[in-house]
């Protein structure tokens, strides 16, 4: 028997139809025995897609057109449509792909921000823009999602598994945003989107906005005989931040009469104000003069502007080395109430300003002929984000007592002695200095091109074999200026720089003043810099080459009779990575010596997807792989920081990044069962399973300090403090999901449905944090157990949908001032969404929208470990937008 006969003609036997699938399995498992550091990834090419009418019928065709992604994708994914043209589903896309099986957000600001995938991180995770790696604003890899439009995404697709063909894609997962192709409408459209905003906490401070607004507009058009498209979108967006806010620092150890028990390290309470405007524009032209060749240009933009007002009171306790604790009140090792004594409170009134940049373009060619298929992709995209903090302190002359009772939760019980609020009682100054600015800057560029060469088979088990390479280099570069500067005068406040009394949790109210006029009256000019030698090793620059290489057979079969599709292929990757910093040579030696350092690997990451379509709309899904995710770039930088333990004399000991990371590595296999109801609904039900082969850890290791000659060590051999690769292990779940409208039930309940899934994910491995000491911490990210439920509702123009998102606790990550990040332990929440509309059959496109974000205010709050010693309390309070969307 010809095993390459064509799989379509009539009379195939069985062991014709295997062929292709013990074919398959032979290069996989060739390709994972011949290299230990392979890697998997997945996606469809875009431009494979056939042309479509789009017809937009609201929440349900977007939930039809999710499905059918779904239904007719090689591997495991998870998809997100649009209901309209400029028109997700939520507010964010975040908020979006938070209720998809298998992955939930972490909030910042209030909002759905860091995605994760499968109980990972995100910097285990990589996002897509129309099929490109993307850079970030952040100071790692990690997209931040709010600085791309939901109204100008069209489409998001999640990839679970791997596929040959991707390149950039993640460990855990990759997240594919889509822009329209203009000439897959039929018609012209336009569509204007105008709400205004309102949150529900009011003014909590001087000078604080409270509304706000969205805009946005898209245009999408066909010329010449259908062979040019435009699409040009536009959005924008003026949010007010809003939250109120107390964090006890941590929780550290104080011996006292022989006893040693946890205590707080010290507390605050803030008032958080201010806005975010972000305006974005989206540009695609398409040019298709015939079916053998098609162009498509396309452009993104995004301005995100941010300020925050920050008013409040900090107090050091253990971490004033002149504060005691009395009168204490133990429970589990845990100081709960207490007196602390000689406190120094600081009143804190300081201005967060935030400037981003992202620009992303792309140019795609397909040619075609006869059975070949070649396509040329250049892309670049760039990120740059300037971030200032300035401080101002004051606090009173003499120090006071502070009662303290944890009893009631999160935010305890305060009696603090003084008063703070008398414009006459507080004086700039303290144990904080007088003023302080931050002001970080960082710019990433990312350059790539790539040629692929696809064939058609006319018959045989194979459709067609593609082989392709890709080239990318990207370049990321951090600066930090900062300088203290000194009050002039007595310190005291002028009536006119003074607000009043802004009002805080738990804490007495504090002197509220406005920055920019105690700024001009009570300080002198001053100039951020970089602080040398002491602040060189917070600069940095990263580099990274990447050529990768791949080949993929794509199968088109039958298997016992029935169709079998996927692909098997492997890809090689060769990464060069360096970074140039400077080692800091501390007192008494304080001087600097610059280095770069880096590291070459090659990674081979073969990948198995089959998609098994059973009768009754049934497939049973199979997927294999190795994946990796580099090293997070602000662990990649090579800055250190070398010094004796007791300055002069002692052993030695450093701290820093560490450029000769590997990667995160993993293989992986994942199994799923679908069940589609026509187009209108599916259950499913899948199991993953990854074997982390490397993880990287911050870790304390000895090390030979001779190379830099530190006059009087006492031993060439001391420690130092890095991120290091360490022992992976597993990491397994089982994700469960449906959506269904609810007339295949009762024609009673036609317009109503509902869509629910379910995670339960489990680890072994466990990870440490020096803030933690020696205590296992679980991956960052991980949730052990997440559930989403929407019910909607949608007829004769009336459509309504709540949702409700639920993750138990996880270890998450807190940002700092230029993206300076650390874990922390985040209690589980249950967020609920609202939103309402009504299409007016008056007049043809035009309906109205009501949306509220957070329905039920839910607070988020971390811990430090366990659970009775409490962190960090902040409300965010409820996000309510009221608007009319029109189209033509």
């Amino acid at each position: 028997m010809n095993i390459f006969a064509n799989k379509r003609t009539a009379g195939s036997g069985l062991v014709f139809q295997l062929s292709p699938v013990a074919a398959g399995c032979a290069i996989f498992v060739s390709a994972m025995a011949g290299n230990a550091s392979a890697q998997t990834a997945v996606t469809e090419a875009a431009a494979d897609a056939p042309i479509q009418t789009v017809q937009v019928t609201g929440i349900r065709r977007a939930i039809e057109n999710a499905i059918a992604t779904k239904r007719d994708a090689n591997g495991i994914v998870e998809a997100i449509s649009s209901e309209d043209i400029g028109k997700l589903p939520d507010i964010s896309i975040a908020e979006s792909l938070a209720r998809l099986p298998g992955l939930t957000a972490q909030r910042v600001n209030g909002q759905a921000q860091q995605i994760s995938i499968r109980g990972t991180s995100g910097d285990l995770s990589t996002a897509l823009l129309n099929g490109r790696e993307q850079v970030s604003t952040s100071a790692n890899r990690t997209v931040e999602y709010d600085q791309y439009p939901s109204e100008l995404i069209n489409a998001v697709t999640v990839y679970k598994t791997g596929d040959a063909a991707v390149v950039g894609q993640g460990l855990s997962g990759t997240v594919d945003l889509q822009t329209i192709k203009p000439l897959s409408l039929r018609e012209r459209a336009i569509s204007v989107n105008v709400r205004g905003e309102k949150n529900s906490k009011g003014e909590v401070s001087a000078g604080s906005p409270d509304t706000g607004s969205r805009v946005s507009a898209s245009y999408v058009d066909q010329f010449a005989n259908r062979t040019i498209g435009v699409a040009i979108g536009y959005a924008r967006q003026d949010k007010p931040n809003v939250s109120e806010q107390f964090e006890t620092w941590d929780w550290v150890d104080y011996t006292a009469n022989g006893q040693t028990v946890k205590v707080p390290k010290g507390i605050k309470a803030l008032a958080t104000t201010g806005n975010q405007v972000r305006d974005g524009l989206m540009g695609v032209l398409e040019y298709r003069p015939n079916k053998n060749f098609s162009s498509t240009l396309d452009v993104y933009h995004s301005r995100f502007d941010q300020e925050e007002i920050r008013r409040g009171m900090e107090i050091p306790l253990k971490d004033d080395g002149t504060v005691g604790f009395t009168n204490g009140r133990i429970v589990n090792g845990v100081m709960v109430s207490g007196t602390a004594t000689d406190v120094n409170p600081v009143v804190r009134n300081n201005r967060m300003t935030r400037d981003d940049k992202l620009t992303a373009f792309g140019w795609n060619n397909r040619f075609t002929s006869g059975d070949w298929v070649g396509i040329i992709d250049l892309s670049h995209s760039k990120a740059d984000h300037k971030e200032e903090l300035v401080e101002i302190n004051a606090g009173r002359a003499t120090r006071q007592t502070l009662g303290f009772d944890y009893g009631n939760g999160a935010i305890p019980a305060l009696n603090l002695s003084g008063a703070y609020a008398t414009p006459a009682d507080i004086r700039i100054g303290g144990q904080f200095g007088e003023g302080y600015v931050n002001a970080p800057h960082m710019v990433d560029k990312l350059d790539s091109a790539r040629a692929s060469v696809e064939y058609k088979f006319a018959e045989g088990p194979f459709s067609s074999v593609e082989a392709g390479f890709n080239l990318s280099k990207r370049s990321k570069e951090k600066q930090h200026l900062e300088t203290g500067f000194s009050k002039i005068g007595d310190g005291s406040f002028a009536a006119n720089a003074v607000n009043g009394a802004q009002s805080l949790y738990a804490l007495p109210n504090t002197l509220s003043w406005d920055i920019n006029t105690v700024l001009a009256q009570n300080f002198g000019p001053y100039t951020p810099a970089i602080l040398v030698p002491w602040g060189a090793t917070k600069n940095w620059t990263i580099d990274e080459k990447v050529k990768t290489g791949y080949v993929k057979l794509n199968i088109d079969t039958e298997l016992m009779a029935m169709p079998l599709r996927g692909n098997v292929g492997v890809q090689v990757v060769k990464t060069d990575q360096s970074s140039t910093a400077n080692t800091l040579r501390a007192w008494p030696f304080a001087d600097l010596v610059p280095l770069t350092d880096g590291k070459k690997y090659t990674d081979y990451l073969p990948s198995l997807n089959l998609a098994w379509s059973l009768p009754n709309d049934q497939v049973v899904r199979f997927g294999a792989g190795r994946t990796l995710a580099r090293a997070r770039l602000d662990q990649l930088n090579a800055a250190l920081e070398v010094g004796l333990t007791q300055q002069s004399t002692g052993t030695p000991y450093g701290n820093g990044g560490n450029a000769q990371l590997d990667p995160w590595r993993a293989n992986q296999l994942d199994l799923s069962y679908e069940k589609y109801f026509a187009k209108t609904g599916y259950v499913s039900a899948a199991g993953f399973y990854k074997d982390l082969k490397s993880y990287i850890y911050n870790i304390t290791v000895p090390r030979d300090f001779s190379e830099y000659r530190l006059a009087g060590a006492t031993s060439n051999i001391g420690t130092m403090n890095q991120p290091k690769n360490g022992e992976g292990g597993r990491l397994s779940g089982l994700e469960f999901a449906v959506s269904t409208p609810l007339n295949v039930i009762s024609p009673m309940l036609d317009g109503f449905g509902v869509t629910a899934n379910a995670s339960f994910t489990s680890s072994e491995i466990g990870i440490k944090d020096q803030r933690f000491g020696t205590m296992d911490i679980p991956l960052p990210g991980l949730s052990k157990r997440v559930f989403n439920l929407t019910a909607y509702y949608e007829k004769e123009g009336y459509s309504a949908r709540i949702s409700q998102r639920r993750r138990s606790d996880f270890v998450g990550e807190i940002g700092g001032i230029g993206g300076a990040n650390e874990l922390t332990f985040v209690k589980g929440d249950t967020v609920v969404d609202l939103q309402l509309g009504y299409d007016f059959p008056q007049v043809k496109g035009l309906s109205v929208l009501f949306q509220v974000n957070n329905l039920t205010d839910t607070d988020f709050q971390t811990y430090a470990g366990s659970p009775d010693r409490p962190r960090g309390y902040v409300k965010y309070g409820r996000q309510m937008l009221l608007g009319l969307n029109y189209k033509l």
